[in-house]
């Protein structure tokens, strides 16, 4: 698989950032950072987003090339708020065993630049085999799994600040009740994303749901995964725990997160410490 980093220059820190900047500039408005990166790395989310869709992008084969094969472009699935789409373009490097690529370039798709260069301009990454799987239904069961969630991901409930599994199991408990009625009345806090096992080389539609303990801040996420049971019948089960700045960034591969899911990570405090806080969840498996 081919991936970013394996094939483009992206520059200095510095420089890569603005370009980042010119393409949330040009963006409707939106989370790009949270917590303590606010003030160190403010495009912390854009940069996970705009890597993961160059990634899928490149599995798809949907880079355009210019006339004179120097320049290709990407669309990079954003809008203007004049709802013009916008490109990345990568200019093809003159370096001896260098990277073939470096990143260069940011268009809206109305650019004299854009006309000038291609002959057709590219299209979006797509996640999608089954639209339904997007959106949560409301007829279908959701089977916590919690021994397993507990167990397994232990470190991300410390991390979260709790310590004790019995209290563990006791709030999941409680944050599914309160869940299940949220989920009742806005299904759009459930999450789509688009789940890959780089070993197997399946792929799914999950969905990801905050975990609602009480008076506390949403620290972390449910997996949903949709299964079927052995009468044909259709459940969801939640299978792991994320980080819910992990599940935030993982989600916008596909859409832009519901305005509760903003709030949430806007509100998370700037001393939460989590390791390899940009990891995503395709990379983690613990399916």
């Amino acid at each position: 698989m081919n991936r970013i980093k394996d094939e483009v220059y992206l520059g200095k820190f510095e420089e890569y950032n603005k370009l980042l900047q010119m393409i949330a500039d040009y963006a409707q408005t939106e989370l790009w950072s949270y917590g303590r990166y606010k003030e160190t790395d403010k495009y912390i989310m854009l940069r996970n987003y705009f890597e993961h869709t160059y990634n899928r992008i490149a599995e798809e084969n949907k880079f355009v090339l210019s006339f004179d094969g120097r320049f290709r472009c990407m669309n990079t699935g954003l809008l203007t708020d004049y709802n013009q789409e916008i490109y990345a373009v990568f200019k093809k490097s003159d370096i001896v065993d260098g990277l073939p690529w470096s990143f260069t370039r940011v268009h809206k798709d109305t650019d004299r630049f854009i006309s000038e260069k291609f002959s057709e301009k590219p299209q979006m990454a797509n996640y999608l085999t089954n639209a339904s799987d997007l959106i949560y239904d409301k007829n279908i069961e959701i089977k916590l799994n919690i021994d397993h969630i507990v167990d397994d991901n232990f470190e991300r409930f410390v991390h979260a600040g709790y310590l004790d599994k019995s209290l563990i199991h006791a709030l999941l408990l409680y944050s599914m009740d309160v869940l299940k009625k949220k989920l009742l009345r806005n299904y759009r806090i459930a999450l789509p994303f688009y789940y890959r096992n780089t070993q197997t080389g399946e792929s799914k539609i999950q969905l990801l749901v905050p975990v609602y303990f009480p008076n506390a801040l949403v620290r972390l996420a449910l997996v949903l995964d949709k299964r079927k049971n052995d009468d044909g019948n259709s459940y969801y089960e939640a299978i792991t725990v994320l980080p819910v700045e992990w599940a935030y960034m993982d989600s916008r591969l596909i859409v832009k997160p519901d305005d509760e899911w903003a709030r949430l990570i806007d509100s998370l405090d700037s001393d939460v410490e989590t390791d390899d806080e940009c990891e995503s969840y395709e990379n983690i498996q613990k399916n």
